[in-house]
């Protein structure tokens, strides 16, 4: 007879751990959906003709730092344009520009005694404003 008690709650422990367990996936603990994200493509501005570039170091606004413009070529700097000269705000406006075309803004910072910093951005979102941050 307690052979038989002890088969039963065997069985019966079994039955519920496969009930507890059935359905069971490791990634989905909670019994609920994943959430997915959706990421926009970015699309240049087919009607913006300026950029507005501005540099900064250590927060503050970079005055007369030179900013270069230069064509994109697949993603690379390619032929220089221009070169302007940020205000006392840490930045420049440059005009002209064709809207959807690819562009590269370039520009070097040297802090006293330190080491030249190069920054470039290059792409079609210069429409949105160019930050250089040292």
């Amino acid at each position: 007879m307690p052979k038989r008690i002890l088969l039963l709650a065997f069985a019966a422990t079994a039955l519920a751990l496969a009930a507890c367990n059935s359905g069971y996936d490791v990634n989905d603990l909670y019994g609920t959906p994943a959430p997915t994200a959706t990421t926009a493509t970015a699309t240049p501005n087919p009607v913006d003709s300026q950029s507005i570039v501005h540099v900064y170091v250590s927060s503050s606004p970079l005055p007369n730092q030179p900013i270069n413009l230069y064509t994109d070529t697949n993603g690379n700097i390619g032929t220089l344009i221009s070169t302007q000269v940020t205000d006392s705000t840490g930045s420049t406006t440059f005009t002209g520009l064709t809207p959807a075309k690819n562009y590269c803004f370039t520009t070097s910072y040297t802090p006293a005694g330190g080491l030249p910093q190069n920054a470039s951005q290059c792409g079609f979102l210069w429409f949105a404003g160019v930050y250089f941050y040292f």
